[in-house]
């Protein structure tokens, strides 16, 4: 069955290259990995879905992970990339703005979920935390969509907030390390980290959805010459009903399961 599966992948991307008159790289583009850019709050899932497609297809993939707003600068700066796994929808939309993405390919692929992570708490309660605590880590709103909806929480307390120190992250995987090695006393992460991490669960807090904007994240195919024949094949998988299973066991809120592309 894999193997079926994989000769199938290589049949659709030779038929879709030639459909562009580039049949002739095919083969060479398929003995390359296929370039993503993954937010950092993604990276743990991204790569159990890459080992996953891999296995079924044999195409390899290359993770390139950063802040969602470095990616996209790099993106636009001319990076090798085939697809980018956004923490967001603004920075794929401008990239399908820009001609550099591919509009039909634009999806929202999961939405994510924050925690107020508090090592030496117990039962957490945000309110509480941010009246005791002197400083709070947080990723930099700017470049990252965790950071802006911890900043959404955060000033629903300005009176319990007024004195803090916020300890900003370039990403989520930063401000998880800062809090990790104590550094600062506790912060707001995405609950796939605090998952993947094990965690003890009266050590954080899930953020109530009303709190703060949708953390959507959306995905686009990048616009360029040699984009891979097997880009949209995992655009596919990562839309598919196994990739929403895998995502919701994550702690993410899975958007997919199109019936589609079952793998």
């Amino acid at each position: 069955m894999t193997r079926l599966l994989t000769r199938w992948v290589r049949h659709l991307a030779l038929v879709t290259l030639s459909l562009h008159g580039t049949a002739t790289y095919a083969e060479a583009l398929l003995d390359r990995p296929l370039a993503v850019a993954v937010a950092a709050n993604f990276a743990g899932a991204a790569e159990q879905l890459a080992a996953s497609f891999t296995e079924k297809t044999g195409v390899p993939v290359r993770l390139v992970m950063g802040s969602t707003g470095l990616l996209y600068a790099q993106i636009t700066q001319g990076a090798p990339i085939d697809l980018f796994l956004s923490a967001d929808t603004e920075r794929p939309q401008a990239l399908v703005a820009k001609n550099l993405g591919i509009g039909q390919s634009y999806a929202i692929y999961t939405l994510g979920r924050l925690v107020l992570w508090v090592p030496d708490g117990e039962n957490v309660d945000p309110a509480a935390f941010l009246t005791a605590a002197d400083s709070v880590a947080l990723a930099n709103p700017l470049l990252a969509p965790y950071g802006r909806a911890a900043s959404d929480v955060i000033a629903r307390f300005p009176t319990q907030s007024a004195n803090l120190r916020i300890v900003r992250g370039q990403n989520i995987s930063a401000t998880f390390t800062q809090i990790a090695s104590g550094a600062v006393p506790g912060g707001f992460v995405a609950l796939s980290q605090v998952l993947a991490q094990g965690i003890p669960r009266e050590q954080y807090r899930v953020m109530p959805e009303d709190w703060h904007q949708p953390i959507e994240q959306a995905l686009v195919l990048i616009k360029h010459q040699n984009l891979h024949p097997a880009a949209q094949s995992f655009r596919g998988f990562l839309l598919s009903e196994k990739a929403s299973v895998m995502l919701s066991a994550q702690g993410y809120v899975a958007v997919g399961g199109d019936q589609q592309h079952e793998y």
